[in-house]
């Protein structure tokens, strides 16, 4: 079965950088203590501030649902990081598909 690859990547606001790396630690911790989910958060190594998470999912279903299988405690993290961190509340979002 084909693996998805969901991103959201976005600029912080420098100022916020200590805090958005405690928050962003917290979300990393907590989805990888409390689901399934294969998730990661990377810095761009040429564009500080600069961030991607990365969700890995196993399957079509799996991708369909991410947003539908959060739970109170990724949701209130994930709408801290858009409220309070992310540069003028721009993010790209990206999906791909591995080819079989």
């Amino acid at each position: 079965m084909a693996k998805i690859v969901f991103q959201i990547n976005y600029d912080i606001k420098p100022e916020t950088r200590e805090s958005y790396l405690g928050t962003i630690k917290e979300l990393q911790q907590h989805i990888t203590n409390n689901s399934n989910k294969s998730y990661m958060v990377l810095e761009d190594k040429n564009k500080k501030n600069n961030f991607t998470e990365m969700y890995i999912c196993n399957s079509e279903e799996e991708y369909e649902n991410l947003e539908a299988n959060m739970d109170d405690k990724t949701f209130e993290l994930t709408n801290k990081l858009f409220t309070d961190f992310i540069q003028d509340k721009k993010v790209n979002y990206s999906t791909y598909y591995e080819i079989d």
